[in-house]
């Protein structure tokens, strides 16, 4: 018995020792482009589940969840915040989907295995080395139950489903500012509101030379102004200008002057 407690002490102290030399060494391949061992993968993905399982157990899920209003801001904020890694049916991975390590699931494997509480904690705090983050800091939980109830509406994770939620959520989405907008794996759009498409020069910017001739229009304009009220100056004192006025500055047109 002292001789397998004392065998065991060392392997362990041998394995730690390998361990740390193949850290510190440079050994392990961190690409995103190295799949991990069969064996590492599973203890990293058992690790993952075991642990959200654990830390979501207490969540309570709100009673009202999954009204329609509730479903139609979960469906803008999947657009906005999750389409780019979690492809929705029918579209294809992005770039950044296609070159994470683990790969994010779409949306059709995200739904059947977790539950409400799950994704809750998930979207919340995030998962570290995956690639997914934390929108705890930056939103409020009624905002990610929003997102947890448009994922348990969309149990048929089919691209007719998402397409006739998606439309329905763009249309009781807030007005458009006017300017283009792309969200995640959303194909860009551009708004019109008070200004025609044809006249931008880059979705969604204004048009360079318009701009340019209105800063124009305004530098002419003040120039105007200013030289009306060097003319009263004139005319008011002829030789020395107005008493106490040397020390002011001229009235800015618009540009730095260095003398």
């Amino acid at each position: 018995m002292r001789n397998l407690i004392i065998g065991g002490i060392a392997a362990l102290a041998l394995a730690g020792t390998v361990g740390l030399v193949f850290g510190l060494g440079g050994f392990m391949n961190v690409a995103a482009t190295y799949p991990d061992p069969p064996p590492v993968g599973w203890f990293l993905h058992t690790t993952y589940r075991q642990s959200v399982e654990r830390r979501s157990s207490d969540i309570q899920v709100p009673i009202d969840l999954g009204n329609k209003q509730q479903v139609l801001r979960g469906a803008q904020n999947f657009i906005a915040m999750c389409s780019g890694c979690h492809t929705p049916p029918g579209l294809s991975e992005t770039p950044v989907s296609s070159g994470l390590n683990p790969p994010p699931p779409d949306l059709a494997e995200i739904i059947p295995h977790r539950t409400s509480a799950e994704a809750f904690w998930i979207i919340k705090n995030g998962v570290r080395m995956t690639g997914m983050p934390a929108f705890g800091p930056t939103h409020k939980d009624e905002e990610l139950w929003a997102l947890v109830a448009f994922l348990d509406e969309m149990s048929e994770a089919t691209p007719e489903a998402y397409n006739t939620l998606v439309a329905q959520a763009k249309r009781s989405a807030p007005a458009d500012d006017g300017h283009g907008h792309r969200h995640g794996n959303e194909p860009e759009h551009s708004g019109q509101s008070g200004h025609d498409a044809g006249g931008h020069g880059e979705p969604g910017h204004h048009d360079a030379k318009s701009e340019q001739g209105q800063t124009g229009g305004m530098q002419g304009m003040r120039m105007q102004e200013n030289g009306a009220a060097a003319e009263a100056n004139e005319s008011a004192s002829p030789s020395h200008g107005a008493p106490g006025r040397h020390d002011e500055k001229p009235a800015s047109d618009g540009h730095d002057h260095q003398h």
